[in-house]
């Protein structure tokens, strides 16, 4: 029989804050059996009246073997809570057990809903000016209580305490988003918080995204000048009688509390003997733009690490963490009162050894003037007593493995300082061990550099740039899934992508912005491969959790940006462009507007963007955007639309290879240019069997060096391990020279750089992208569709053992081999309920049910 496990709604574990108002249910399976057949959901308002059966939905029995999407079938109100458990019926219609009980909670639904209204500081904000954090208190009583809720969120970050203890465990909430579109909230249970009688409820108010520094060149009040909060607490009696206490102009206020300074990429200043005196009031202001719930999971700490203490050449005392992170630095300090210390952070030591930032802070003679890198990862302490203090940032997060102190009043203890990581709060869903230590490692690494970017939005570093770049993330998409659960973190930001969709279709290359639109540098808006993010991961979205419920919802922007695409291709006006293709019959479907970056960061690149047109990357990116795009719309049964696009596809397919294909072959000295046409199927079967060839003997010509950049890394060893040069594939995954992974690891990487002598940033997730080539490749791993795996590990390079086990939608499923001599073993484990088809080496191909299977090989 067959029990359900790891209950979810909306992708989220007993969420207290939803406004999907028919959310989807999921859940594993646990048993001996082979399949589901059907099940049963019962739900209630209450966990006792779910197990007398007092319930306010059941599903009755519903033949089906899905274990995802299954839809709520009731109507839901604000602030309702929703208790429901479910059971499985096998392949034998036998029933199992009830599940353990799950439960969601909405949010607040109507704009109706919110009693508050937005407060600010008082005072009016100037452009060129910082200002310290806002301080609002608000005393009030409350009679005797059942349950207590409170909802909040800012144009800014907000930390919130109730009788000085702080409200739930998120930081830097709520988060980023397009704010003049749309601001998340959050609901927190506050019941055994709040007390009967007199209580103190404390809400501090710092910069964050919303007017603090953005960006590589440190734009400010990009979404706003004057930082504001909005929170409503609720307060239900037993007769059910409810009390909204809100923000207002009732809330004392004041701004000369301990932070006197904040900025996310600068840091803080801290006057520990300042205390907030609240002398003033709180100002009502207005904010006008969709409130909604987060849908997703939040950013809190995480890991916490120990230093170990060096005295570097030139005499400073600085902190190794051992591995580069993004969060903050906590201390304990005692000194004078007025002592003041600072504490600097940076990711690496420079060749002498001593602490640098020359890797981060950088001049560029085209920033704009509102470029300020005069202050940069940095904590300003002055003690407040002669007492011990400890202190942790607030309003700011920094990416770091190593601290500068200076001005130290007392011995410098290992023991008197940790760094805290900070990221989205997803679940790890892949663990990877092999033999070899170096590849070990570089999966560690792009794990940690998942960590230290995934925070609301996936950005590409943590320090210089923190920017959520679109081109970043597609690429990296496929990778990601396998080391982290991120169906609720990539529908929050795929609605970040469409909120800020621009009325000519494109998206932009970086969502949230981090400049004001039209500052000079929207030319660069719209590159190919970073604008594509907006149709190639809603396609991967589906295609690994198979959603299409969301897919249509996310359908309209997407047809808006591929009408985008197609206005870009061929543009008559430009008296130069004949001489540049050669007029034809094709020459209309060729990309020859806009600007692209093309083949971003290739190892021997003298410049990151050159001049020359990029007419070959922009159209392959259309061919396979479009087709992407077409077989989505035919899920959606919108048949129209997905035979125009496939046919305009098809077009450019047919025009890339008139123009980028010579004598059924192309022969470069890029290695980009022959692993593009080959990863996005855009050649016939002759012309790719000779490209592949021409493939491998420029990767052997360069002794199995790397020589890609942004755009094709990802796909470089698939192309060559499907062409059938799998033993060239592993020579370069495993090559320790510049410019490879492994390189980085022998100097000492603890994540993945974003060039490949580590000469800028040092935490850059996107070439860590092979990633899903060892998963899907060397352990064979893949998600075939709903409650279906194909397994077809291969075995090669020096390694004598890989092992890799994924926590997919479906259920954990996990594959291993060791090798020795000509003796290959096999255990592959197939979640409950689901099949995997097998395709092994010297193995019947086959389908495998549920559970553990053992092989062994001789060949």
């Amino acid at each position: 029989m067959l029990k359900a496990i790891l209950l979810t709604t909306e992708y989220l574990k007993n969420p207290v804050c939803i406004d999907m108002v028919h959310p989807k249910f999921g859940w594993n399976l646990e048993g001996d059996s082979k399949k589901q057949t059907a099940y049963e959901i019962k739900a209630a308002h209450t966990e006792d009246e779910l197990d007398i059966g007092a319930c306010v939905w059941e599903s009755g029995k519903v033949s089906s073997t899905r274990l995802t999407h299954v839809p709520y079938g009731a109507d839901v109100g604000s602030r309702e809570r929703i208790y429901w458990k479910v059971r499985i019926w096998d392949e034998h219609d036998a029933v199992g057990e009830w599940s353990e009980t799950a439960f969601f909670e909405m949010g607040l639904l109507d704009r109706e809903d919110w009693k508050a209204q937005w407060i600010c500081g008082d005072y009016e904000p100037k452009l060129s000016e910082r200002y310290p954090v806002d301080e609002f208190c608000k005393i009030f009583q409350v009679p005797a209580f059942v349950k207590a809720r409170m909802y909040i969120t800012a144009c800014g970050l907000y930390e919130t305490s109730l009788n000085g203890v702080k409200v739930g465990d998120l930081v830097l909430a709520p988060g980023v988003t397009s704010y003049e579109t749309r601001v998340q909230y959050q609901a927190y249970d506050i019941t055994e918080q709040l007390h009967s009688g007199e209580n103190v409820w404390n809400i501090s108010l710092g910069d964050g995204w919303f007017r603090g520094k953005l960006g590589v060149f440190g734009a400010s009040n990009v979404f706003g000048t004057q930082t504001c909060v909005l929170a409503q607490v609720e307060i239900t009696e037993a007769d059910g009688t409810t009390t909204y206490i809100g923000t207002d102009n009732s809330f004392s206020w004041c701004n000369d509390g301990p932070v006197r300074f904040n900025d996310m990429k600068d840091g803080e200043t801290i006057d520990a003997a300042s205390v907030a005196s609240y002398q003033g009031q709180a100002r009502v202001t207005n904010w006008d733009s969709l409130l909604c719930c987060s849908n997703n999971v939040p950013v809190k700490e995480q890991e916490i690490l120990q230093p170990t203490v060096l005295s570097t050449p030139d005499g400073s005392t600085v902190l190794d963490f051992k591995q580069v992170i993004a969060g903050y630095p906590e201390f304990s300090i005692q000194g004078t009162k007025g002592h003041t210390v600072v504490l600097t952070m940076g990711e690496m030591l420079d060749d002498e050894g001593n602490f640098t930032l020359s890797n981060l802070v950088q001049e560029y003679e085209y920033a704009p003037d509102y470029c300020d890198d005069s202050r940069f990862q940095t904590i300003v302490y002055s003690c407040g007593s002669e007492e011990r203090e400890t202190w942790k940032p607030k309003f700011c997060i920094q990416g770091f493995r190593y601290v500068k102190l200076e001005h130290w009043p007392e011995t410098v203890k290992a023991e008197n300082f940790s760094a805290i990581a900070v990221y989205s709060d997803m679940e790890q869903t892949g663990e990877f061990t092999c033999s070899s230590p170096e590849l070990e490692q570089l999966v560690k690494n792009t794990l940690w550099s998942m960590k230290g970017n995934f925070l609301d939005v996936p950005t590409d570093c943590p320090t210089r740039e923190r920017a959520a770049w679109a081109g970043d993330a597609q690429l990296f998409f496929n990778t990601g899934r396998y080391f982290m659960d991120y169906t609720a973190f990539f529908r929050k930001w795929m609605q970040d992508v469409f909120d800020d969709q621009a009325p000519d279709g494109k998206i932009y290359n970086i969502v949230p912005r981090v400049a004001p639109h039209g500052e000079g540098f929207d030319y660069v808006e719209g590159s190919s491969g970073w604008v594509d993010a907006g149709i190639l991961i809603p396609y991967r979205y589906w295609k690994t959790y198979g959603d299409t419920k969301l897919l249509a919802s996310w359908y309209k922007p997407m047809k808006k940006l591929a009408d985008f695409m197609l206005n870009r291709m061929w543009d008559d006006s430009d008296p130069e462009l004949d001489q540049k293709l050669e007029p034809s019959e094709h020459q209309k479907y060729v990309v020859t507007t806009g600007f692209h970056f093309g083949e971003w960061n290739e190892p021997d690149q003298e410049e990151l963007v050159s001049s020359h047109p990029k007419f070959e990357e922009a159209t392959a990116y259309l061919v396979y955007s479009l087709n992407c795009f077409s077989q989505m719309a035919e899920v959606l049964g919108k048949q129209e639309d997905a035979k125009k696009y496939l046919e305009i596809s098809e077009r450019a397919k047919e025009a890339y290879q008139y123009y980028f294909v010579e004598k059924g072959s192309i022969v470069s000295d890029k290695m980009a240019k022959l692993v593009r046409p080959l990863a996005l199927n855009l050649l016939d079967q002759d012309t790719k069997k000779n490209v592949e060839h021409e493939l491998v003997k420029l990767v052997r010509e360069r002794k199995h060096h790397l020589g890609t950049g942004f755009l094709s890394t990802p796909f470089l060893l698939k192309v060559l391990s499907d062409a059938g040069y799998l033993d060239d594939a592993y020579q370069m995954l495993e090559k320790e020279e510049y410019p490879s992974w492994i390189y980085e690891v022998k100097q000492g990487a603890t994540t993945i750089w974003e060039n490949w002598n580590g000469d800028s940033s040092r935490n850059h997730y996107s070439n860590g992208a092979v990633c899903e080539w060892i998963f899907s490749t060397v352990c064979g791993i893949r998600i075939a569709g709903e409650n279906q795996f194909i397994i077809s590990p291969q075995p090669g390079g020096s390694l004598t053992e890989a092992a890799f086990s994924y926590q997919s939608i479906y259920g954990k499923v996990s594959c291993s081999w060791t090798k020795k001599d000509n003796h290959y073993t096999y255990q592959i484990d197939v979640p409950a309920g689901c099949q995997a088809e097998i395709n092994i080496q010297g193995i019947e191909p086959g389908i495998l049910e549920g559970g553990k299977h053992f092989f062994e090989v001789f060949r």
